[in-house]
């Protein structure tokens, strides 16, 4: 069959669709949640199809009458005759059985005709050097959306999800005492969270200098040390976290792992000041850090879509564990309408990286900043809030866990704990790791020992926590 008998056929279905739904008002609900007027290679079983779609999500009766009505009253939707196209197709076809099959035939034309133009457009695209990521960046936005278009309506009765809950309690009560998620490296937190779950967002964020990023890295590196460990019970192990870094290097990321592994201060390297132990030490964490699972991404001009795609790539040959993001406001948005304020762009982001940890059934960690607003509160009332997220109604809402650190001395002592260049810093500072909104689990306060030389936490052993 040649594309012009193709597309004849496709009309004569478009045709009896249209029909069906006009004498059988019981069947335009899946159709409308299928299919949108787009999909339609008939013009005037398009606008047709969306006059249906709109009388019915507004509750009203759709029939002939109402149909011809509503395009008599919006001019734009006006075309040749068309009472007497109605009549026709009210007439000319019986309600048939097959309105699924209809609809996915419908459906799968028009995926292919906008594929067969997004190859064309491939194709003819000049390349413009100057401007090559945006172009990709475009590409990609525009090939995901064709590939997404597809709406599913599967519904899964009580029965389904009933036996899918038995079986992650059989999971669950056969690892006795094991986590189900990934873990912190933290008891405490740990026991609040049951280790960071498969399709979780985690939210991680605090004011500059309190640690998020360190945090976030202990996280990462404790993650990798429980998989190497792993790894030698069973050397076919595929497990790896991820870490993508938008604000620092590969190399500084990897002297941060050093460091937190030797508990050596790498910084000092630089002045001249290190011992003959201190090399020996940092001999060897380099050795174990380099063996560890670890893959790290460090383009600063990434996007949500960039990521998403280099996660796909990378769970084609290896099981992930976890993702940290460092951190969301340097994350690129990939819509290009230039009225779009940050708010929305922010809100596009963390929909979808939700998605991308959900899809991917990977948990993904993601540093961000706290408002400015903190700073206006009085220096007894600076505990983060979940209002002090910037842009906090996309993120809250997109998050499965929202966390915090807090550094109660950090408001009487930040110049010798940040800047104190002329003595000894504070080698242990006590703070609070917050979890402030948890959807499927409690929330609770969980206090560490940051050392903050060496970028590494340590557990501290207590805990707070309430249900949610």
């Amino acid at each position: 069959m040649d594309k012009v008998e193709f597309d004849q056929t496709v009309g004569l279905i478009e045709q009896k669709l249209i029909s069906e739904l006009l004498n059988d008002p019981l069947v335009i609900e899946d159709a409308i949640l299928k299919l949108d007027p787009i999909d339609f290679i008939n013009k005037e079983m398009a606008i047709i199809f969306g006059a249906i779609t709109t009388l019915h999500r507004n509750g009203k009766h759709v029939d002939e009458h109402t149909v011809n009505e509503f395009i008599y009253d919006h001019n734009e939707l006006h075309f040749e005759d068309y009472p007497a196209v109605i009549k026709t197709l009210v007439n000319k076809f019986t309600t048939s059985v097959e309105v699924d099959d209809h609809i996915e035939l419908i459906k799968n034309a028009s995926i292919k005709r906008q594929m067969d133009q997004f190859a064309n457009d491939l194709v003819a695209t000049k390349i413009d050097f100057t401007d090559f990521n945006e172009q990709v960046y475009q590409l990609q936005q525009r090939f995901m959306n064709i590939i997404n278009s597809k709406k599913s309506t599967e519904i899964k009765s009580i029965e389904e999800i009933a036996k899918d809950f038995q079986e992650k309690l059989n999971q669950i009560y056969n690892q006795i005492g094991e986590l189900s998620g990934t873990t912190s490296g933290y008891t405490q937190i740990d026991k609040i969270t049951n280790g960071f779950q498969p399709g979780d967002l985690i939210i991680l964020a605090a004011r500059p200098g309190m640690g998020k990023t360190a945090l976030a890295l202990n996280f990462l590196l404790n993650a990798a040390n429980t998989i190497q460990q792993a790894k030698r019970q069973d050397p076919n192990n595929k497990d790896v976290v991820v870490m993508f870094s938008l604000e620092m290097g590969a190399d500084q990321i990897f002297q941060r792992l050093v460091s937190c592994s030797s508990m050596v201060d790498v910084s000092m390297t630089r002045k001249g000041k290190m011992e003959s132990i201190d090399l020996e030490s940092l001999t060897t964490a380099i050795q174990e850090v380099s063996e560890l699972p670890i893959l790290i991404d460090d383009a600063s001009d990434n996007s949500v879509l960039d990521i998403q795609s280099k996660i796909k790539q990378t769970a084609i040959n290896r099981n992930i564990k976890l993702v940290v993001v460092d951190y969301l406001g340097l994350i690129k948005s990939t819509s290009h309408n230039y009225q779009q304020n940050r708010q929305q762009e922010v809100s596009n982001i963390t929909r979808m990286l939700k998605h991308i940890a959900k899809t991917n059934k990977v948990p993904i960690i993601t540093v961000a900043q706290l408002s400015r607003k903190i700073e206006e509160r009085r220096a007894d009332n600076r505990r983060p809030i979940l209002s002090d997220l910037r842009e906090s109604g996309a993120i809250e809402q997109d998050a499965d866990i929202v966390s915090f650190i807090y550094q109660e001395d950090f408001e009487n002592g930040e110049e010798s704990l940040l800047s104190n260049q002329n003595g000894p810093a504070n080698p242990t500072v006590l703070v609070e790791y917050i979890i402030a909104k948890h959807r499927n689990g409690p929330v609770g306060n969980v206090r560490l020992n940051f050392m903050r030389e060496f970028s590494k936490f340590i557990d501290r052993g207590s805990t707070n926590t309430e249900n949610a």
